[in-house]
């Protein structure tokens, strides 16, 4: 414990990074705890599933705003190179945001044919917005993961949280009670975190002048890491279709109220990944990449760092296995019951999840982009698979636990691959530093 503690209060180390980052984000979850008993109680179920739908949306429209080049920020060694990467994925994102917006404006009868199950089309408005902020908040994640501000980016995630649920509140209580509300607390949170981002990064970055900025660097960097682009944009588009596909065929097979439940049901469960996992992938990418590039084994890092996974997420999901539907019930209200159950079904599969995830950035590092792209085809199929190949029982449960189970069996899947290529980098480089 107190070579942890110094491992943590030093300077510099991945045990530290990583708590910076921690830190930030748990208090923007623990503004998303302290908020959800009253939220819970002020909105409806419908109203959670419409929020969750339009993210759902939003999120697989987005998936392709930026190419993935963000990714490839903590990989540039000069200044130069990642300034020319921000400003393309910067471009990339505003042209996808605002092609997004024309398209819904000129043709509205596909915002009737795309959410025919909401009472209101005028949220699909929100889809272009949603999706230029959160590629903001990704692309200056990494720019900030490449110069080691981790600070930066836990105060970013901090005023995410903080910012989304005392919005949402605010606005329920002052009447405003309906998924338009909860979505429009929701982009108010995004906007808070941007805004810090886009200040802190004038005041510490390199001053470079203009004239060193070009559309030839951009288009050299984009020819550098075409990687990304050709397997990791697409790795992106189906991780978000397979995580977002659940609302989207709940409503269809079910009902906008059982998309809500479930969105209240892996909050919960959202929060140790949110905190803590994308904590350790962030400062594990950038770690891995400087081992990578002085030929220093990454096996015992990776260990080490599942070793650490496994402690941190046990107990919170064996008590979520036990009384998922008692915490729930007592957090949310008896009305929320149901999301207790989901939760409790989806243990199996956040276990998994939140092992695999954080480490996987393995592949981008390695130049094997295209082996997370082979997973995450499998993984989306096997998540419309779950759903499809139940919907004919009309048994909400069962489909939630078919999900759970083919979920939790490709991530250890994914698990096996990141330590296969792992071994095999470790196998064939020849180190020259000791750890």
């Amino acid at each position: 414990m107190r070579a942890l503690l110094k491992r943590i209060f030093t300077k510099g180390t991945f045990a530290s990074n990583v708590a910076t980052l921690s830190s930030g984000t748990a208090i923007g979850q623990l503004s998303v705890i302290l908020a959800a008993p009253l939220l819970s109680r002020l909105f409806t179920p419908a109203d959670f599933g419409q929020l969750q739908y339009i993210l759902s949306i939003a999120l697989i429209l987005g998936a392709l705003s930026t190419l993935r080049f963000e990714m490839a920020l903590p990989l540039a060694n000069k200044t130069i190179d990642a300034i020319h990467i921000l400003i393309l994925a910067l471009s990339l994102a505003t042209i996808m945001a605002i092609f997004t917006l024309i398209l819904f404006i000129i043709d509205p009868p596909l915002i009737s044919r795309l959410y025919q199950s909401l009472e209101m089309n005028s949220l699909v408005y929100f889809v272009p917005f949603i999706l230029f902020l959160e590629a903001n908040n990704s692309i200056f994640t990494f720019w900030f993961t490449r110069t080691k501000n981790f600070k930066a980016s836990s105060i970013g995630k901090s005023f995410l949280g903080f910012g989304t649920a005392l919005a949402q509140l605010t606005i329920a209580l002052s009447g405003f009670v309906s998924g338009v509300g909860l979505l429009l607390g929701y982009l108010i949170g995004q906007m808070v975190s941007v805004t810090w981002y886009v200040v802190t990064f004038f005041r510490t970055r390199e001053v470079l002048p203009s004239r060193s900025i070009s559309l030839k660097g951009m288009l050299t960097q984009a020819k550098i890491h075409k990687n990304f682009p050709l397997f990791s944009s697409w790795n992106v588009v189906l991780n978000t279709l397979a995580r977002n596909l659940p609302p989207l065929l709940l409503v269809s097979y079910f009902s906008i109220a059982e998309a809500g439940f479930y969105a209240i049901g892996i909050r919960l469960l959202n929060i140790p990944l949110n905190t803590l996992g994308m904590s350790v992938g962030q400062v594990y990418f950038q770690q891995i990449a400087r081992y990578r590039e002085q030929s220093i084994p990454i096996m015992p890092l990776l260990m080490s760092t599942v070793g650490k996974l496994i402690g941190i997420i046990v107990i919170p999901l064996l008590i979520t296995f036990f009384w998922g539907e008692e915490l729930f019930g007592f957090i949310f209200g008896d009305s929320w019951l149901i999301a207790g159950k989901i939760a409790s079904i989806m243990v199996p599969f956040y276990f998994m999840r939140f092992i695999a995830s954080p480490i996987s950035t393995i592949f981008a590092v390695m130049g094997k982009q295209y082996l997370g792209l082979i997973w995450q085809a499998m993984y989306t199929v096997g998540t419309f698979g779950s759903f499809f190949f139940t919907r004919s029982y009309n048994d909400f449960n069962l489909t939630i636990q078919v999900y759970s189970l083919t979920g939790a069996a490709l991530f250890l899947l994914l698990l096996l691959m990141v330590v296969y290529t792992t071994r095999k980098h470790d196998n064939n480089s020849t180190p020259n530093h000791a750890l």
